[in-house]
């Protein structure tokens, strides 16, 4: 009964009945009966059997009625005879158990199969719902466990056998059929973990739909859109349940993110790692029953590479813990990285320190790390006598590397010179002198600072006043690390040589944002007009140009002073791309500050009013991009531009505690995006 001939006939039945039996026509309730009784049956009914015709006869039953307990039964029995045809057996093998899943239809019918299945999905056209989900998902089951032949070898697993063309297109049809609901039982694997498992190419498919989604829909918190939308929380239900399955994704989202070095890409990696985590902390929340909970495996099941860098990294921010990542890190460094171009051996194991099992791949989601550590590449307690008071509490205790204590700016560097580029010994090298000189810089600038010897002979910093944090000097040093680090580049190839196009792109885009270290230590000093600076520069990765004091016609006192005023104009010519990317940078900067607050800061008032502090500072900035993008019509880029645009808004105002309650600003920008 579970062979594939009996399953046809009974398909071809259902077919039959579907195609030559209209369920309105009143004077066909014999035929209706006489199909009825042929579908229970898979040869034909001698005529001698006419009991069931004349009992619902007299009954009174009509065709429609009639049609459908027809509809209804065939499918529930070809619903049981599918789920009869799947086994499960204990085999022994060279005197070891092997457990077989398989059953009675091959892969090689399937495709017919599932045909069958479509026309009649297509025929029944929604109606009959539940009988018609619980048949998709029957035959979708079928195919996925159907074993390749009657010869084949228990231990071949059917990942291994590649879809034939007949099979892929069958798949396709019935993938229009999918229900838009999710439903998630016990003893249930989910119907889309089971497309994924029959063709792979989905998942790369379903993948690459919601990274379009994030290009096209910039402002999408989506965060809130994986929990809200029933399909992406479905797709991030099945990677949960699955860890095989998740660890491929991110396999596949790190290549990804190395050939096209796209922002967005490693977006989506650090969100479903992100989700992940929250999904197995607290299932229920999710929707996930507390049977189905207690069994999801713990976090080695997902990260099975570096685990014990990862319970690091998942744990708080703290200066203890970025010490024993610093270690970690540094005993992941190969001493003969930049020799390992020599042979094609030593070249792919080159390319496997930045692969998704790496140390790199791991410490890359979780980027709240690097932001700590730009903070510390600019924190005054490394300075003794200084009385200043930054954002990073307490003082900054040595970093230990190699057994080495260093400055705290000095293993910050290190660590942001690793993230850069992890692979070359002497970039990283030369990285780490650029940026010493760079948080250098900007004590020389902004402190009454000067050079000292320490008893061993160490050159430290020492600084007494605190002199203005005006912009035109935040302006001036930001020009000079960019200086610096254009020289730094002209001298460096980064690793081009592994004809990784992306990883340049990957090294500017996390350069411009160290800046950004300045504004999360020293927001309570910086004018609105410095932020701006930096928010700008982290943005586009580039320095507002501004004439000259000599040609300006004014004095440079006077000069200076126009620099301390709220004023951005020249956002005001901002291209779209600009506008969009200062927009993100302010909501960005504000997460980073709400994700390091609890950390940073020994108690959570401090934390509350340092995230207000913040978006205190990027209001003006943030306010001007928008309006920008309002001159540029956000109409043109798709009905969800404004709409996005207007939730981030207002999620941001209301963080931590909405500081512009009756802002007369906010409430206008509010009003136009809401039209």
């Amino acid at each position: 009964m579970s062979r594939y001939p009996e399953i046809s006939s009974l398909f071809a039945s259902l077919a039959s009945n579907l195609r030559t039996l209209d369920p309105t026509a009143g004077d066909e309730v014999d035929l209706s009966i006489s199909n009825l009784n042929r579908s229970l049956n898979l040869s034909e009914a001698p005529r001698r059997v006419r009991v069931l015709d004349t009992a619902l006869s007299l009954m009174c039953f009509t065709a429609p009625q009639v049609y459908d307990s027809v509809t209804e039964f065939t499918v529930k029995t070809i619903v049981t005879v599918l789920s009869a045809s799947i086994d499960c057996k204990m085999l022994t093998i060279n005197k070891e158990q092997v457990l077989r899943v398989g059953g009675s239809i091959y892969k090689s019918d399937c495709a017919n199969v599932m045909d069958a299945c479509a026309d009649i999905l297509r025929k029944l056209q929604g109606r009959q719902g539940n009988l018609c989900a619980l048949l998709l998902y029957t035959v979708i089951r079928m195919a996925a466990f159907a074993p390749c032949s009657p010869s084949a070898m228990p231990s071949t697993s059917n990942l291994d056998v590649k879809f034939s063309d007949a099979s892929t297109s069958a798949l396709t049809n019935l993938l229009g059929h999918l229900p838009n609901e999710f439903k998630f039982n016990n003893e249930e694997i989910p119907l889309r973990l089971l497309l994924w498992h029959l063709n792979p190419i989905i998942l790369k498919q379903d993948i690459l739909q919601i990274l379009q989604e994030i290009i096209k829909r910039p402002f999408l918190s989506l965060s809130m859109e994986i929990y809200d939308r029933i399909e992406l929380r479905s797709k991030m239900i099945c990677l949960v349940i699955s860890p095989s399955t998740f660890i491929e994704t991110r396999a596949l989202l790190h290549n990804w993110f190395l050939m096209t070095g796209l922002a967005s890409v490693m977006e989506l990696q650090i969100e479903f790692v992100c989700q992940v985590l929250d999904i197995i902390s607290r299932p229920m929340w999710w929707g996930i029953s507390i049977e189905v909970g207690s069994k999801l495996p713990f976090s080695h099941a997902y990260f099975p590479h570096e685990h014990h860098l990862f319970r690091i990294l998942a744990g708080p921010i703290s200066q203890d813990n970025f010490q024993h990542l610093l270690n970690k890190i540094s005993g992941s460094v190969s001493p003969a990285g930049d020799h390992l171009h020599k042979s094609s051996k030593k070249a792919a194991t080159k390319m496997n320190i930045v692969d998704h099992k790496s140390v790199w791949s791991m410490v890359m989601n979780f980027p709240n790390w690097f932001f700590f550590a730009s903070m510390l590449l600019f924190s005054s307690n490394c300075c003794a006598d200084s009385s200043y008071s930054g954002t990073i509490c307490g003082p900054v205790k040595p970093c230990l590397m190699h057994d080495m204590e260093v400055s705290c700016s000095e293993g910050a560097a290190k660590f942001i010179a690793w993230i850069l580029n992890p692979i070359s010994n002497s970039y990283q090298c030369l990285t780490v002198d650029c940026l010493i000189k760079a948080s250098e810089l900007w004590a020389l600038k902004f402190f009454n600072a000067r050079k000292l010897l320490d008893n061993e002979g160490v050159p430290r910093i020492h600084m007494k006043e605190t002199r203005g944090l005006d912009s035109w000097t935040i302006w001036l040093w930001l020009k000079e690390f960019n200086d610096m680090y254009i020289k730094f580049v002209d001298k460096n190839v980064g690793i081009s040589n592994s004809n990784s196009k992306g990883f340049d792109v990957h090294q500017n885009l996390f350069l411009r944002r160290i800046p950004l270290g300045i504004l999360l230590e020293y927001s309570n000093h910086l004018n609105p007009a410095g932020c701006a600076l930096l928010l700008h520069f982290a943005a586009t990765g580039t320095i507002q140009k501004f004439l000259e004091p000599q040609k300006s016609g004014h004095s440079q006192k006077r000069w200076k002073h126009d620099w301390q005023g709220d004023s951005v104009a020249w956002v005001e010519e901002y291209t779209r791309a600009e506008a969009v990317a200062g927009c993100k940078i302010a909501f960005d900067i504000t997460d980073i500050a709400e994700n390091v607050s609890p950390s940073v800061f020994e108690t959570e008032e401090e934390g509350l009013k340092f995230v207000c502090q913040m978006k205190l500072k990027s209001s003006n900035y943030l306010l001007k991009c928008i309006k920008r993008l309002l001159q540029l019509n956000l109409e043109r880029d798709g009905p969800h531009m404004q709409t996005d645009l207007l939730s981030r808004v207002m999620r941001w105002r209301s963080l931590g505690k909405d500081v512009f309650e009756n802002n007369k600003d906010f409430d206008c920008v509010c009003d136009a995006l809401n039209v």
